[in-house]
């Protein structure tokens, strides 16, 4: 996969899933899946790695390209975290907890 930086191009390997954060105020991501749910605060983003949590001020999709897994966000970012996959399925992640 080739990933065009502002002033470079990057070949990924397939798969591999990289993050590039310039001054806290614009994200570029690969190997992302899908937007599970956003807002100005708060992106849930599946990649290849699980469940990335973004956590800002005024976020927002800058490029998007679900069939290369590209993701480009401006904003002022606060806080990433990965987190387990049934945690974004509330009804699934409480019969885990129960039954799990």
């Amino acid at each position: 996969m080739q990933y065009q930086a502002e002033n470079q191009t990057i070949t990924i390997p397939s798969g591999d899933h990289l993050i590039s954060l310039r001054n806290r105020k614009r994200m570029d991501l690969t190997s992302v899946k899908a937007i599970e749910r956003f807002d100005q605060q708060e992106f849930y983003v599946r990649t290849s790695q699980g469940i990335l949590h973004i956590k800002g001020e005024d976020l927002k999709i800058v490029h998007l390209d679900v069939d290369k897994g590209l993701l480009t966000l401006e904003g002022i970012v606060r806080v990433m975290q990965y987190d387990e996959e049934q945690q974004l399925d509330g009804a699934r992640g409480l019969l885990h907890k129960l039954f799990g």
